[in-house]
């Protein structure tokens, strides 16, 4: 159960990386610059924001990702499920490195698992939403 609550609530944050130090493993999230966000990116489409996933390859012209999330200039995050894409650098704007923040994430975890023991523990009252049933009064 606290493995579920850790993964469900890491804490992660993206550090800049240069292109010259790209990492070759591990989530990115890569920023498009103008020329590259009027691009049509394959099976992206168009009006493309950032491209979040895994680093497949690296060549000197391009970066290949497993698409996990595509940002778009007005509409909402769209999700994808690992397609390769190959994006060339010249529309890369910005890459992104994610970390998992270890200690945060198991204080949330810690935090939501002791709040949920707490709520467990106070179940000892009446917990329905109505009004308590009491005895009529005058007999009747």
């Amino acid at each position: 159960m606290v493995g579920v609550i850790l993964v469900a609530g890491a804490c992660s944050t993206y550090a800049p990386v240069t292109t010259s130090v790209t990492p070759s493993n591990g989530t990115v999230r890569l920023s498009l610059n103008e020329e590259g966000r009027s691009q049509v990116l394959g099976p992206l489409g168009i009006s493309v924001t950032t491209v979040e996933g895994e680093v497949s390859s690296i060549s000197d012209s391009a970066l290949t990702i497993a698409v996990r999330e595509v940002g778009r200039e007005s509409s909402d995050n769209e999700a994808f499920h690992g397609q390769l894409v190959a994006i060339p650098s010249r529309f890369i704007g910005r890459i992104d490195r994610k970390h998992v923040q270890v200690a945060r994430s198991l204080l949330i975890a810690g935090a939501i698992l002791g709040g949920a023991i707490w709520i467990g523990s106070q179940g000892h009252g009446d917990v329905g939403l109505g009004s308590p049933q009491r005895p009529p009064v005058g007999g009747q």
